[in-house]
């Protein structure tokens, strides 16, 4: 009795074994995709890394949604981060000021950064595309510092991401 039970288990595996689709990896190919890596945020502030068909990008993002993310290539994002690394300079500066409101633009690349503050306080830091009608980001100081970090490394960043990610 026990082996007749045993039997028909082994056939029932057998049958579904036989029913089931044998499928190779070579049968499948990864046409259209989109991989992101989050590398950092602060707060509604990020920084991310997305490889596509079209290429590698770093994702900038702050609150507002779309007109509130940029997709920048990692050679700009670069130079961003350079300019984002002398933040507390620009901080100190505008915080010593008696202006009303003050304001210092940095040109980087296609983009442009503006670090403003009223009277010294409420500072912000905004990376905007050079062009009359594009997307921007504002970043606090203390956002600014951390992904500015990040972004000064994001051609390596995007290197690894592009050698790692194999579709």
């Amino acid at each position: 009795m026990a082996m007749t039970k045993k039997m028909i288990v082994i056939a029932c595996m057998l049958c579904l074994g036989a029913f089931l689709p044998l499928a190779d990896a070579k049968d499948f190919a990864i046409k259209d995709y989109i991989f992101t890596w989050y590398v950092a945020n602060e707060g509604d502030s990020k920084m991310e890394i997305q490889k596509s068909p079209e290429g590698l990008a770093v994702i900038l993002k702050s609150m507002g949604g779309p007109l509130a993310t940029m997709s920048v290539p990692p050679s700009q994002a670069k130079m961003i981060g350079e300019v984002l690394k002398k933040t507390d300079d620009y901080y100190r500066e505008q915080e010593k000021s008696d202006d009303l409101k003050s304001s210092k633009t940095i040109p980087s690349g296609n983009y442009k950064i503006t670090f403003s503050s009223k009277q010294g306080s409420n500072f912000v830091v905004e990376i905007a595309e050079s062009k009359i009608f594009g997307s921007a980001v504002l970043w606090s100081k203390d956002a600014a510092l951390k992904l500015g970090k990040y972004l000064i490394k994001a051609e390596a960043l995007a290197a690894f991401a592009d050698k790692r990610i194999r579709p």
